[in-house]
């Protein structure tokens, strides 16, 4: 095993942005499947989704070079998050750098991976799987001692649960693995994420009905209403949903009018607010909006926006009511 190497990469991840940088062995990985498994025996209709994760299970089979994987985090609490956007628009989606190709962020990601070719590593990233990726990112996480996971079965690192995650498959056997000690469980008493999650999606501690999820409803499930959840059961949301990860305490410090401004957000503002979603054009949303969704809306599905957008303004007119 060439822990020389695995200390050249985490420098390298470092030195370009990552906040962190784990590496672990596949065989780390066998655990997924045991887990995988209780979570679809727990909620069954959840097959529909993880039954696509075949090629998580069964990294070996579909990648047979592959030895290892690099696992960065990347914080994106660094940045400012508009206030009128927040309770509207998930901030992992709007904040992550593959919402902006032309933000230094994403270019600092490309020299890392041009760093990995220039050491002769192959490698296989899930970028173009997004958001699906190769592998499950918040497990590869843990397993490589950056964080924890918490009870809304969020990757937490010590800053919070707001993280970029990023995995490479890589044809070299080394090992960096961190220590995450100082990171403290959830305590054992608080089910406040449990509370804040409205169409009880999360119905308990570390289970989830993805199929309930509002960030599930309002992306992938085309903003329509399952039985027995209510328009106003989703409040405001119109892409994504951080209910349950802003009711966490391990989140609640931080300040989001606080950071740096990210690449193109603010002049975007304007434009995110319902009514203009409404009115705008599926050039004008395929073109400024879809990319910010980070993959979970596509071009040709633009009028899932103004179809949750609508809602958000029934639901408001009606509360103001």
């Amino acid at each position: 095993m060439n822990n020389d190497l695995a200390l050249k990469i985490h420098d390298a991840a470092l030195s370009v942005g990552y906040d962190g940088c784990g590496i672990i062995a596949l065989k780390d990985m066998s655990g997924y499947k045991k887990f995988l498994d209780e979570r679809i025996a727990k909620i069954p209709e959840s097959k529909i989704i993880y039954g696509f994760y075949d090629a998580f299970v069964n990294l070996e089979k579909y990648y047979p070079w592959a030895k290892s994987i690099i696992i960065c985090t990347f914080d994106m609490g660094q940045f400012k998050f508009p206030k009128s956007l927040q309770g509207r628009y998930a901030k992992a989606f709007m904040l992550s750098p593959d919402t902006a190709e032309n933000c230094q962020e994403f270019k600092n990601i490309k020299l890392f991976e041009q760093w990995l070719r220039d050491n002769n590593i192959k490698f296989a990233s899930g970028e173009e799987h997004k958001p699906g990726y190769i592998l499950p990112l918040r497990h590869a996480a843990v397993y490589a001692g950056l964080g924890i996971f918490r009870k809304n079965n969020f990757f937490y690192g010590k800053n919070g649960s707001y993280y970029e995650l990023r995995a490479y498959l890589i044809d070299q056997d080394c090992e960096y693995k961190n220590n995450v000690e100082d990171i403290k469980p959830c305590d054992e008493n608080c089910t406040l994420c449990v509370k804040s999650c409205r169409t009880k999606a999360l119905s308990a501690p570390y289970t989830m009905n993805p199929m309930l999820c509002m960030s599930f409803l309002t992306t992938f499930g085309g903003g329509v209403m399952p039985e027995n959840i209510e328009e106003k059961d989703l409040g405001s949301w119109i892409c994504g949903c951080d209910d349950c990860q802003d009711a966490c305490p391990h989140n609640r410090k931080h300040d989001w009018s606080q950071g740096k401004d990210f690449y193109n957000l603010n002049e975007l503002e304007e434009l995110l607010q319902p009514k203009n979603i409404i009115a705008a054009s599926d050039e004008v949303l395929q073109e400024r909006v879809i990319p910010k969704t980070d993959f979970h809306i596509k071009p040709e599905n633009c009028n899932v926006l103004r179809v949750n957008a609508e809602r958000v303004m029934r639901v408001e007119c009606e509360a103001a009511n």
